[in-house]
């Protein structure tokens, strides 16, 4: 019988491992230090892991590991080259998330386009009811550009949540051929055009040495004066220390950020976390019931699809 290593360090609430029960041994493995966990995960011909690092000295370790399987889009945890000279197969989900995450940026911008972080602080904490106390004109939101640096799979959700409000979209993203983008309607232009033009900038690309902190204080001085910053994809993107300098000299409007470089209480958070013209929600984009209940049905197809050996129609990370 085949043998599945779940790296947690408990059944999760989807009873995923359960229901894999008539095909495999399923084992759920704490994740501790890598001499242990090579020891608990020695028999195994499937590995299902999250975020945790799959590294070459690990790998090295496993003989019998034929497949690993992400619950998550992203890779970047798995050295991707030890696993190619072992020939272990590597899958994930790349829809995971895509809706949730669109869905969460697009309620960021409807709040802070209708400036409702704004008046709820003025109402609170000045105990009145008064249109005009916020400093910014409101807009209709059909009436905004939205800019999207990256578009990808989220990004075009994003667009045509956007677009049903009435926005105008344009894009910039060099790995996407532009007759697609003007085929969904949405205008391609370069990265500083986006910046100049755009009422809302939002961030949907990979966090990687080309991009990392892709906006700095030069970037945000070059967007458009009371614009609006949105970043729902990674940490590490933006310089949040030039962001807030940008709010607090009145150049950008406001900002929402559902990620950060440091995710933990630092003194740049608590400084954002004071101010109504930031809006800041932990991390919590890409969750929902229904994505978590997604995820792990897919794996589970996944898996049984590779261990009756239909591996033509699964479709394999590639090997860099």
């Amino acid at each position: 019988m085949y043998h599945i290593s779940i790296l947690a360090t408990h059944q999760d609430e989807d009873d995923f491992g359960e229901r894999l029960g008539d095909i495999a041994d399923v084992a759920y493995c704490p994740v501790t230090n890598e001499e242990e966990m090579a020891e608990r995960l020695e028999d195994c011909d499937v590995l299902v892991c999250r975020d945790e690092p799959i590294t070459e000295s690990l790998l090295d370790q496993l003989d019998e590991l034929k497949l690993i399987v992400v619950l998550r889009s992203r890779v970047d945890h798995v050295d991707l080259q030890a696993a190619a000279r072992r020939g272990v197969k590597v899958l994930c989900n790349p829809v995971y998330c895509v809706d949730d995450i669109a869905d969460h940026t697009c309620a960021m911008m409807l709040a802070l386009l209708r400036q409702i972080p704004e008046y709820q602080n003025d109402i609170r904490n000045n105990s009145r009811w008064e249109y005009g106390a916020v400093g910014w004109p409101l807009h209709r939101v059909g009436s905004n550009l939205i800019g999207l640096i990256g578009y990808g799979r989220t990004g075009r959700a994003v667009a045509a949540r956007m677009q049903a409000f009435g926005c105008k979209i344009q894009a910039y993203d060099p790995f996407v051929d532009e007759k697609i983008m003007m085929e969904e309607r949405v205008r391609p232009v370069d990265f500083d055009k986006l910046l100049r033009t755009s009422d809302v900038v939002s961030l949907h690309i990979p966090l990687n040495e080309t991009t990392r902190y892709i906006f700095r204080e030069e970037q945000f001085e070059e967007m458009k004066e009371g614009a609006i910053f949105v970043n729902c994809s990674r940490g590490g993107l933006a310089d949040e220390a030039a962001l807030y300098h940008a709010v607090d000299d009145g150049h950008i409007r406001s900002a929402a950020l559902d990620v950060l470089s440091m995710e933990h209480p630092s003194p740049m958070m608590l400084k954002m976390m004071t101010r109504p013209e930031f809006l800041l929600t932990p991390s919590v984009a890409s969750h929902s019931v229904e994505g978590e209940q997604a995820l792990f049905h897919e794996a589970e197809r996944q898996i049984r699809l590779f261990l009756a050996g239909h591996e033509e129609e699964l479709s394999f990370v590639p090997y860099p």
